[in-house]
């Protein structure tokens, strides 16, 4: 129980320090960017002096937010989740659901961000870049099937523990 509340007490120290004001900056920044006309006058920003034009700069940032987003919501549901492991409920319907929530959104914004920069790489800087070593796209991917495989390991201990409080 002394390590759930270290867990949980990192856990609201990440979300107040870096969570919450990655929100308004990024709510912040993206209204900036869609209303402020000089702020988009961006040029040869790459050393082969590729122009970004104000939509590419809009689509990038519109996409960078929401995965930002995704990934915030992600671990909100994961800071909620905890609740119910103090209140000892670790088996709960809840928990199990947002388990598999999490590893759902976590595995579509690691496979969509890789095949967004893979996409930036080819058509931005005219170069094929593919990373077959640790990237943080791999470890998004990974950290979303942990969270599958637990939601499954959550739902066979749930039926096993009411079989269990069924039999004499």
């Amino acid at each position: 129980m002394r390590k759930l509340i270290i867990l949980k007490s990192l856990v609201d120290f990440i979300w107040f320090v870096s969570c919450i004001p990655f929100l308004l900056l990024g709510l912040f920044f993206s209204v900036y960017i869609f209303f402020d006309v000089e702020a988009l006058k961006i040029y040869n920003v790459l050393e082969q002096g590729v122009v970004i034009t104000p939509w590419y700069l809009k689509l990038v940032t519109v996409f960078l937010l929401v995965m930002l987003y995704v990934l915030i919501y992600s671990f909100y549901l994961f800071r909620k989740t905890l609740r119910y492991f103090q209140q000892v409920k670790p088996f709960d319907t809840y928990v199990i659901n947002t388990y598999k929530k999490i590893g759902n959104l976590l595995i579509v914004s690691g496979i969509l961000s890789a095949v967004f920069f893979f996409l930036f790489h080819l058509l931005v800087k005219s170069e094929l870049q593919i990373n077959l070593g640790i990237s943080p796209y791999l470890f998004t991917i990974c950290l979303g099937l942990f969270f599958l495989i637990l939601s499954e390991t959550f739902k066979i201990a749930k039926l096993a523990k009411e079989e269990n409080q069924l039999t004499i």
